[in-house]
């Protein structure tokens, strides 16, 4: 009986041990799937009227595992009005033209993107990029900004250089002015979303900060950041206001990988914006 007992306690170790491996297979393969979020931000200049975004941010090619029509066919069923791309597009040296998966992308007012930190440390041709991303129909705006007359109001779009590795120039932020009647707003993209802290102080209108940079983690069980690099400060994922409630920051999970080739409980996001 002794040994019936022995043989069966190690038949069910190992089938729960089968199982267990099987749920934590399908979690990390389900951690890896596009995620397609929608949400409305809280802005007290946008009052009825609503600019659609299209954030895409830290893609990390060729370090990514989304499919490239997927993402060109969810960001224009949003028909958005702008495409912002957050920095981290690309890695390495020679992986500018990379961006040309973001040329079917279709925005009525346009689209633009910033730097992040891995252009820089990956000693990307930054010429070459600008060149890449015009030929997708993309402007790179880095500590330069463009202002839309649109139909409910004009709307000031800045582009920050990144806080990490580059040299965000907080004076853009200022020189968009005061708050003007009839809806008018500001956006900012900045990579890191440490910058919304100096935004925040800085803005003379209520701001819309556009971030990536944490992956969310990237390796989060259960949907706990074991580590955020630097450049994160208190911030992980999602949306953020300031203390005074007057400035919003939201900060996407990204779409790739960096240092390992996957994720854990931090899938990757295309996140579709009302603003």
């Amino acid at each position: 009986m002794a040994a019936d007992t022995a043989t069966t306690l190690t038949r069910r170790q190992f089938l729960g041990a089968g199982v267990g491996v099987a749920a934590m297979s399908l979690y990390g393969a389900s951690s890896n799937t596009l995620e397609v979020s929608r949400r409305r931000l809280e802005s007290p200049a946008a009052q009825n009227t609503v600019i659609r975004v299209a954030l895409i941010t830290d893609m990390h090619g060729p370090h990514n595992w989304i499919g490239h029509q997927e993402l060109v066919d969810q960001a224009n069923r949003f028909q958005p009005d702008l495409l912002c791309i957050a920095g981290d597009a690309v890695d390495d040296r020679g992986d500018e033209p990379l961006v040309a998966r973001y040329a079917g992308i279709q925005a009525r007012l346009g689209k633009f993107a910033t730097l992040g930190n891995w252009e820089y440390q990956g000693e990307c041709n930054l010429r070459r990029l600008r060149q890449e991303y015009e030929r997708a129909g993309i402007r790179l705006l880095v500590n330069d900004r463009v202002r839309f007359d649109d139909a409910h109001g004009p709307v000031d779009l800045l582009g920050l250089d990144d806080w990490r590795a580059g040299a965000p120039d907080y004076g853009q932020v200022t020189a968009t002015g005061p708050a003007e009647p009839g809806g008018t707003r500001a956006i900012v993209m900045s990579h890191c979303p440490v910058a919304f802290d100096a935004i925040t102080q800085l803005a003379h209108r209520p701001t819309v900060v556009l971030a990536g940079h944490t992956h969310g983690g990237q390796i989060a069980p259960l949907g706990w950041a074991i580590v955020l690099p630097e450049g994160s400060g208190r911030y992980v994922h999602g949306e953020y206001r300031s203390a005074d409630a007057r400035h919003t920051l939201y900060v996407s999970r990204g779409l790739g990988n960096s240092g390992p080739p996957f994720r854990l409980g931090a899938r990757p996001e295309l996140a579709l914006l009302e603003i």
